[in-house]
């Protein structure tokens, strides 16, 4: 499955579309799906794989969350948090 993230008006990312992998496990909504940016995006809390480093998407995983809030959540990741950084050197710009 997938999906696209366009960036809003007034970020540093404006203008941008990220296409998304999603994977949906067995179990799902009780196991946590696996969430990756196929579009290369330099971030900070985004490896050079696209991995995510993301609460939801790790130890704050809960049945309740569905696709919709997943990718809400993602797109205000978009605004770095700098405190736990999954790409330093992205971090330190």
């Amino acid at each position: 499955m997938g999906g696209t993230i366009h960036e809003a008006a007034g970020t540093v990312y404006e203008d941008l579309r990220y296409k998304l992998s999603l994977e949906l496990p067995r179990g799902y909504p009780y196991n946590m799906p696996t969430v990756k940016f196929l579009t290369p995006c330099y971030h900070p809390n985004v490896d050079t794989q696209g991995n995510i480093c993301l609460d939801i998407l790790k130890d704050k995983w809960s049945a309740l969350y569905d696709i919709r809030t997943i990718l809400l959540s993602i797109q205000s990741l978009l605004e770095p948090n700098i405190n736990g950084p999954l790409n330093t050197l992205a971090a330190e710009l």
